[in-house]
């Protein structure tokens, strides 16, 4: 795999500063080929040294603001005439974390309100998580969008017909995450009670463009992506496959490349399935599979986003049955599991 330029915060923010400004000063010129040459130079400054840095950084909280702040930035490069879109996909699905981050903090407050009979509370957190899964719908399916009307423009193909002849590792990464994106909108769509109207379609569309990556080189996310849609969709399993066996293979795959997403998927694929047995499974897999895992430190931001899907989806577990969130070091462990009660005597051994 290509390994990305290292970079500092210091230079990172210099630069794009710098060449914003010879985006400005291009504006100010009759001739329209100086003004395009600046935002052309902006957007390959943003993919060649901002993206790696945020790649290489586990912050995740950190990604998603800095997210949030470029993208107005980039979308106003596109008055140059430059083409920002396979950015904007990258940049739309990592600000949409943020909102997907209140609104499951709104969710867990709604499942605390319920548990202790606040109905007033209750209602107003459920209020806010669907209006904060509104945002993140919104900003998924802008970044579908955009990878949608790049991957048309640069190889003439439509998502969800053929594959794209990929030309680096960065077309590969868009392509990737726009799709999940798509997907990402749709479930985000639904539990905001259809606010925004994401197209029912794109699922297939995703099922079918996952089809076009290497899964072993993309840490096993396309044939879980793939498993999960099987999961979701009545009828669309191939014959011959096995949705949780493939989720699980694609588990063992992320763990020895060094990104775990595909467990996230695995856990998230049976929480929606509603199959307590299969999601304490994934949870349990996750403890015991980090305790001899090492992390790619080229993208280590997605390996945390997998930490957070994780821990996001014990708390909700653990909220919804007790009331609080998972305990500290908890994950993989369960409120009813039987407790310890000293060491039993081994007869073995008299």
């Amino acid at each position: 795999m290509n390994r990305l330029p290292r970079v500092g915060a210091p230079r990172v923010i210099l630069g794009v500063l710098g060449v914003i400004s010879i985006v400005l000063s291009g504006s100010m010129l009759d001739a329209c080929s100086p003004v395009k040459l600046g935002g052309e130079m902006a957007i390959q400054f943003t993919e060649d040294q901002t993206m790696p840095f945020m790649l290489r950084d586990g912050d995740v909280d950190m990604a998603c603001a800095s997210a949030e702040t470029l993208n107005p930035v980039l979308r106003s490069i596109a008055v140059t005439g430059a083409d920002p879109d396979q950015l904007a996909a990258v940049i739309y699905v990592t600000a949409a974390y943020c909102s997907e981050q209140r609104s499951f903090n709104a969710e867990l407050r709604y499942l605390r309100a319920q548990h202790d009979n606040l109905i007033t509370d209750a209602e107003d957190a459920r209020i806010e998580q669907k209006r904060q899964a509104a945002v993140g719908a919104r900003r998924e399916l802008a970044g579908y969008n955009s990878a949608n009307r790049y991957f048309k423009k640069k190889f003439g193909v439509e998502v969800g017909d053929r594959c794209p002849s990929f030309h680096r590792s960065f077309d590969e990464l868009s392509f990737m995450l726009g799709m999940i994106a798509g997907l990402q909108a749709l479930s985000d769509d639904i539990n905001s009670e259809n606010q925004v109207g994401v197209p029912m379609d794109i699922a297939a569309k995703v099922e079918r463009s996952m089809g076009c990556l290497d899964n072993d080189r993309w840490w096993g996310v396309p044939t879980a992506v793939r498993a999960a849609i099987w999961n979701m969709l009545p009828g669309a399993t191939p014959p011959g496959m096995d949705p949780w066996h493939s989720l699980i293979q694609s588990t063992k795959i992320g763990h020895d490349k060094g990104v775990r997403l595909a467990y996230a998927l695995y856990a998230i694929s049976a929480q929606s399935k509603g199959d307590d047995g299969r999601l304490r499974d994934a949870l349990r897999l996750w403890s015991k599979d980090t305790k001899n895992f090492m992390v790619d430190p080229n993208y280590r931001i997605f390996d945390a986003i997998a930490q957070v899907q994780i821990q996001n989806i014990s708390d909700r577990y653990w909220t919804e049955h007790t009331g609080s969130r998972t305990p500290i070091g908890g994950i993989g462990s369960f409120w009813d599991d039987k407790t310890d009660t000293g060491p039993s005597l081994n007869l073995d051994n008299l």
